[in-house]
């Protein structure tokens, strides 16, 4: 596969995981179909997308450093710092003049946004500091080696999902001795690594570039298989209520499963590259503005077209009010995305390089 149609597929993910981040967010609008709570569903069916990203930043950090290690940070904190404050600055001056905020400081709203909704941020700086340390380590490893590491990662991972939906259906019917034996099983069989953060999601972007060309067949089929049965499984238990971790076992598997899927995609259109080329570039952006674009187009739809009488509505037209909104928010957070990008962020970024090059 070629560069370019390998850049097309992750840039194809990183799209549909943005879109993904605001189904999450916009999903408790979705309300209930059939005596069925829909949005929790919808919720956490889209909340893949958190490890996908956390992956994907992986899959693309760990890499040899062509320059020193201070440009790299430098670079770094160009692209994840800087949007942050053009952002807040943006987004406070409008809820500012619209009257929308009760504390009018704003280091206090972007304090604010970065310990709440923009909490990915400050949670992938720690990953990104020591990607290149890590690298070396890691390009040090041989391929057996990283196949192995995988593959003992995903099962480890599969093991605390299943262990944990076990031990809530022996509880919920009352066999306390069994569950009580899947507990202790749990302390000496892991259920995950690295205490079960993002980490491990961080650094599995580089073991499944390495291993990824490695599979056979029937290994690539098995993956897949186990990241949809995990997937749905991972649905099952946040239904009812199932011990289920944060982040979830089951997510390794599915993101492990879709990354493998992506990566022998074919994407021939010219046409359709540059356009998932174009909203993936925009995805970072997205990110910081989505929860205000949501409030925007959940006023919108919901409360000024409908005027609250979306309850009443049949079920088809009420998910196909969700699904406008859904896109409305997504399709507003791009278009502003694009201009302040281009018009705003681009061009400081570039002053800021030439500045720096002439010192």
């Amino acid at each position: 596969m070629s560069t370019s149609k390998r850049l097309t597929n992750w840039d194809l993910l990183r799209a549909l995981s943005m879109f993904l981040v605001v189904v999450v967010h916009i999903a408790p609008q979705l309300g209930s179909f059939r005596n069925i709570n829909a949005s929790p569903i919808a919720s956490t069916a889209a909340i893949i997308c958190d490890p996908i990203f956390f992956c994907l930043s992986g899959y693309f950090a760990f890499k040899p450093l062509k320059k020193s290690y201070k440009d790299y940070l430098f670079d770094k904190a160009l692209s994840l710092l800087l949007p942050i404050f053009v952002y807040a600055g943006l987004l406070y001056a409008f809820k500012t003049a619209t009257g929308s905020l009760q504390d009018t400081n704003y280091i206090r709203y972007t304090s604010d946004l970065v310990q709440g909704g923009w909490w990915f941020v400050p949670a992938l700086i720690p990953f990104i500091l020591v990607a290149p340390i890590l690298s070396k380590m890691f390009d040090a490893l041989d391929d057996r080696t990283c196949k192995i590491a995988l593959f003992v990662t995903l099962g480890i991972y599969a093991w605390g999902g299943l262990s944990c939906v076990t031990k809530s259906l022996l509880i919920n019917s009352q066999h306390i001795t069994l569950a009580a034996a899947i507990s202790m099983f749990q302390r000496f069989i892991p259920i995950s690594l690295l205490g079960g953060t993002y980490f491990t999601f961080f650094c599995m972007g580089y073991f499944i570039k390495r291993v990824s060309p490695l599979l056979d067949i029937r290994e690539v089929r098995l993956i897949k298989v186990a990241g949809i049965l995990f997937f749905i499984l991972d649905i099952i238990s946040a239904y009812f209520g199932f011990e289920r971790a944060d982040p979830s076992y089951n997510w390794m598997v599915t993101t492990v499963a879709v990354f493998i899927a992506i990566d022998r995609l074919k994407i021939s259109s010219d046409v359709l590259s540059k356009a998932i080329e174009w909203s993936a570039k925009r995805s970072y952006s997205i990110y910081l503005l989505q929860y205000t674009t949501i409030e925007f187009a959940i006023n919108i739809v919901y409360a000024t077209a409908l005027n609250g009488g979306y309850a009443t509505l049949a079920w088809p037209l009420r998910l196909l009010t969700w699904l406008l909104a859904t896109a409305l928010a997504y399709g507003l957070a791009l278009a502003i995305a694009s201009l302040v990008d281009t018009l705003i962020i681009g061009p400081i970024q570039s002053k800021i390089r030439q500045h720096r090059l002439k010192f």
